[in-house]
């Protein structure tokens, strides 16, 4: 199975309520496997700015198949790939927490970021919301 739109809703609505019950607005988008926006929202007064950093949190874990917040590795002077960062790669790149990518099994079907909270939560957010997906199946 791959991203589609009933698949990005039921993540957004999952990941809306977890953000209600915890008291928090955000907004929260899904994109596919090669980083396409599918689907987004935001939560009324969540600041303008949380659309374009879930938008790009989401993006990242996509496109890497990993967290957003793991991205940070490739820019250890320490590590190969020092330098990786967006002022001279990307300008959706970020190693912002609150990215995490969306699985069917093994396969990375797409990416959900959440941004309005701290990082903590917003990974929260994310958790909750791919767990109320994929549990189900």
């Amino acid at each position: 199975m791959g991203m589609n739109i009933e698949i990005a809703k039921m993540i957004i609505k999952a990941g809306i309520q977890q953000a209600r019950e915890m008291g928090n607005v955000c907004s929260v988008a899904v994109v596919d496997d090669r980083g396409f926006l599918v689907a987004l929202h935001r939560m009324d007064r969540a600041p303008i700015p949380t659309v374009d950093i879930a938008r790009d949190k989401a993006w990242t874990a996509a496109t890497f198949r990993m967290p957003s917040s793991d991205i940070g590795r490739f820019g250890d002077p320490a590590a190969p790939g020092f330098g990786f960062n967006t002022q001279n790669w990307n300008d959706r790149l970020t190693t912002i927490p609150g990215g995490l990518p969306v699985q069917d099994g093994d396969e990375v079907i797409g990416g959900v970021g959440v941004s309005g909270g701290t990082a903590e939560e917003d990974v929260t957010v994310c958790r909750a919301a791919l767990a109320a997906v994929f549990a189900a199946d």
